[in-house]
C-alpha cells in the first residue's frame, strides 16, 4: 500500500502473510479495532519476522485461529499467548 492508498476508508481487510510483511509500514500505521489470524500457529515463533511486525501493530483486539496450537512444545503455545496478552 501506498501512503495515499493507506488513507482509505475500510472496515475490513482481507490479506495474506506475505502482503502484511510487504506492507508493513502502511499497515502498521494504522490503529487497528480487531485482529483476526488464520493458521495462528504461524505465530509460535516469537523470533519469526511474521511475530514481530504483527507485534508491532497497534491492535485492539485479537483473535487467533489454529487446529494445532501446539505442534512441537509447550512453549510455541507460550508464543501464541504472549502474542494475545504481550503484557502478563
Amino acid at each position: 500500500l501506498r501512503q495515499r492508498e493507506a488513507q482509505v476508508k475500510f472496515h475490513v481487510l482481507l490479506t495474506s502473510y506475505e502482503l502484511i510483511t510487504i506492507d508493513q509500514a502502511a499497515l502498521g500505521s494504522i490503529r487497528w479495532a480487531c485482529l483476526v489470524v488464520d493458521e495462528a500457529h504461524r505465530l509460535k515463533n516469537n523470533q519469526s519476522k511474521f511475530f514481530r511486525v504483527l507485534n508491532g501493530y497497534k491492535i485492539e483486539h485479537k483473535l487467533l485461529l489454529t487446529g494445532t496450537p501446539l505442534q512441537n512444545n509447550l512453549e510455541e503455545l507460550f508464543h501464541l499467548l504472549n502474542f494475545l496478552t504481550p503484557e502478563r
